[in-house]
């Protein structure tokens, strides 16, 4: 699976191997306008150069000075930020509202548990971790019991990191070069099974993992997770239809087909047949995407896309 170097902690690992000095910004709580949850993150270092964000945009410049200054002297600062409504405005939110933030150095016991996060996204683990307010230090810790993803109290910050959002998508077709892109820019992870010699290759789908294999074959040791989606553009029933066989076995969170009603009726003919239920093949999203009347690829790549975000976030 590829690695999004976007991604602040992967990045904080490659720069803090670097030898570059590192500050860590965790959103701990946020109050009105929120265009970045708690837990969000931003890497800095130094020099000021930095990656993530903790806002929409409109404190980033002193959260990198304050940074600075925590580089300086080595102390964590647990900090709130409050935002006018008119501050707000001209950073292209709808109110204002305070961002409480926690600023630590980024040392190597840090580093040796951000790697550990890492890893366990990778290998599509959730995993948990707990900082301390005072010192900014975190550490691993058993996932609670209640299913919130961030909890804060008086000495600490408890979050759970969930592994990235994955596109699985069959067919490496010109939807799919489009959709590729896309889903880079929106933080999803994508990666493209297809046998067919010429159609999954790197010139034609750059730092994208591919798979250029059967899709029966992937799935004997692949089980779709509920953080993937499954996109079949393919159009081939031979190429689609065990890989949505595989899906509506798993609790992945979206399943979409690619075809028209005609072509759809004719595929739920096939999957009734080899043994799914009425209920269970509602699950599948078909025609895909998004009813936008997109028709050129481009278009259609954003309406699967946006349907994609709308199931996870409902999810």
């Amino acid at each position: 699976m590829e690695k999004h170097t976007a991604n602040p902690l992967h990045l904080a690992q490659n720069w803090f191997e670097q030898g570059r000095k590192l500050a860590l910004v965790t959103v701990l709580s946020v109050w009105g306008s929120a265009p970045r949850p708690a837990g969000s993150h931003l890497i800095c270092d130094d020099q000021g150069n930095f990656e993530g964000s903790v806002s929409g945009g409109c404190i980033e410049a002193e959260v990198i000075a304050q940074a600075a200054e925590v580089l300086a002297t080595g102390q964590a600062r647990d900090l709130s930020f409050g935002i006018s409504d008119e501050t707000a405005w001209s950073a292209g939110l709808s109110c204002g509202g305070t961002i409480r933030l926690l600023i630590a150095p980024y040392d190597a016991a840090m580093h040796d548990v951000v790697t550990q996060i890492v890893q366990a996204q990778i290998k599509r683990q959730r995993i948990t971790s707990r900082t301390d307010l005072t010192t900014g230090q975190i550490t691993l810790i058993p996932a609670p019991d209640n299913a919130r993803i961030t909890q804060l109290d008086e000495t600490g910050f408890i979050q759970t990191y969930r592994p990235q959002p994955h596109i699985l998508v069959i067919g490496a077709v010109h939807i799919a070069q489009a959709l590729a892109q896309m889903a880079r820019t929106t933080g999803y992870d994508l990666s493209i099974i297809d046998p067919r010699s010429g159609f999954a290759t790197a010139e034609r789908f750059p730092s994208v993992t591919l798979h250029e294999i059967w899709p029966e074959a992937f799935f004997r040791t692949n089980q779709p997770d509920s953080f993937t989606a499954l996109v079949a553009l393919s159009h081939i029933p031979h190429l689609d239809d065990p890989a949505l066989s595989a899906a509506l076995n798993s609790d992945c969170f979206y399943i979409g087909a690619l075809g028209s009603r005609k072509t759809h009726a004719k595929r739920l003919e096939r999957l009734t047949a080899a043994g799914f239920e009425a209920g269970t093949l509602e699950r599948i999203h078909a025609p895909i995407g998004l009813a936008i009347s997109a028709q050129e690829p481009a278009e259609i790549a954003v309406a699967i896309l946006a349907e994609i975000i709308q199931a996870y976030r409902q999810a």
